[in-house]
């Protein structure tokens, strides 16, 4: 799960929030569960399975891609009606104080890269 390393609430139910708009949206922001199966019942060999997950600082150039999205994310989820603005501004004052706290570390969204042929 995409965290901190650092205990915070207040990220924790933005990553909730996310998945949960994805799900009611259609989506599932753990597909690559399903994946691996579903390429095999189509006849689609795989090669190579990895999970990629970082954990960085905030002076990794990774860090960058995750807190974009916090910032598009929260939008999202006050223009759908899922987070009232003060609710999304007490996440976003938690996102920054956690990138500010001495040896800051996240944990970003694990990711599974599949290789596979047809």
């Amino acid at each position: 799960m995409w965290r901190f390393t650092q205990r915070s609430p207040a990220f924790d139910d933005f990553v909730l929030a996310v998945m949960k708009s994805w799900r009611a949206s259609g989506g599932e922001p753990n597909i690559a569960v399903d994946l691996p199966a579903w390429l095999e019942e189509f006849g689609v060999g795989i090669r190579s399975l990895n999970t990629i997950i970082d954990v960085i600082s905030p002076n990794n150039f990774v860090w960058q891609w995750p807190k974009v999205f916090v910032d598009v994310g929260l939008r999202r989820l006050v223009d759908l009606g899922d987070l009232t603005a003060e609710r999304a501004a007490e996440i976003r004052n938690e996102f920054v104080a956690c990138e500010a706290a001495p040896h800051a570390r996240m944990i970003t969204p694990g990711v599974l890269e599949i290789i596979a042929t047809k």
